[in-house]
């Protein structure tokens, strides 16, 4: 379920809740001294996780736009290389971003390293031309900082925050909430500001989750940059069925490739059917 969502159920959860729990059932004085401590506590954990996942975000963007434009200049030195070598290094590279949008960005590293060695093989393996030097130095040099890109995305291929830095931030998040529920009046302008503040707490810990999992804004580094590549190699943008199904993202081009699993969890494997609108 996207974060949108799972934003506006939370909204219509806590609404239902106002008819549900009773008012004031906790003290002025107790239930006060609970919601600063807890409001205290939550904002400073809340905010450094924050910082950290956004750093790690960040730095993932970053490193995905120098791989991806590493692939982009490696089939085009190819290209001027041989002809003939770069149309066979276009299909080894559009195998593996095909496989690379099955996992997670977190993810991807680590489980397309056998399309990455397949590439890598080739490359390493073309022969060396005295007249094209240069050129063969550059395909070298593109090769390099594409493995590095990859190094760095395996290290940053973890969760920054464990099940127990979860399990703390979402108990202050509860307690936070049950003081507010807990505080209430029943006076109109009380209600609805419970409502908000304890949506707004789910909100926040929709977008700590969503930068701990790289896909906050995925659209733009995790499907455009990907496609652009696709487009740069001679090959048709792709898209996993299940992306497009649960409304991740929404093509733009009139013609791309649709992979769908034909047996899934049984089978990884996809029938890529063309697609074309308008």
């Amino acid at each position: 379920m996207s974060t949108r969502n799972i934003f506006l159920v939370s909204v219509v959860i806590f609404t239902w809740f106002l008819f549900v729990v009773p008012d004031s059932f906790l003290s002025k004085d107790l239930g006060g001294t609970i919601l600063t401590i807890v409001a205290f506590l939550f904002g400073i954990i809340a905010g450094f996780y924050i910082v950290v996942t956004t750093t790690d975000y960040n730095s993932v963007k970053n490193i995905l736009a120098s791989e991806t434009a590493g692939w982009i200049s490696l089939h085009q030195n190819v290209l001027i290389y041989n002809k003939q070598f770069a149309n066979k290094l276009s299909l080894l590279i559009d195998k593996y971003l095909i496989q690379a949008f099955d996992p997670e960005i977190i993810d991807y590293a680590k489980l397309t390293n056998a399309e990455f060695e397949n590439v890598k093989t080739f490359v390493t393996g073309l022969p060396y031309k005295e007249n094209l030097s240069s050129v063969h130095q550059n395909i070298r040099n593109n090769m390099d900082s594409i493995i590095t890109a990859r190094q760095q995305l395996t290290v940053l291929g973890t969760k920054a925050l464990s099940s127990f830095q979860w399990t703390i931030l979402s108990a202050l998040a509860g307690l936070f909430i049950f003081s507010l529920y807990g505080l209430r009046t029943g006076e109109l302008f009380f209600n609805v500001v419970t409502v908000v503040i304890s949506s707004s707490v789910v909100l926040i810990l929709l977008l700590i989750r969503d930068l701990d999992l790289y896909i906050w804004n995925e659209k733009t580094f995790g499907f455009d940059i990907f496609q652009n590549v696709f487009k740069s190699i001679g090959q048709l943008p792709y898209y996993p069925a299940e992306s497009i199904d649960s409304g991740r993202v929404s093509p733009q081009e009139k013609e791309y490739r649709l992979g769908r699993y034909i047996d899934f969890p049984k089978s990884n494997e996809r029938k890529i059917e063309i697609k074309k609108t308008g």
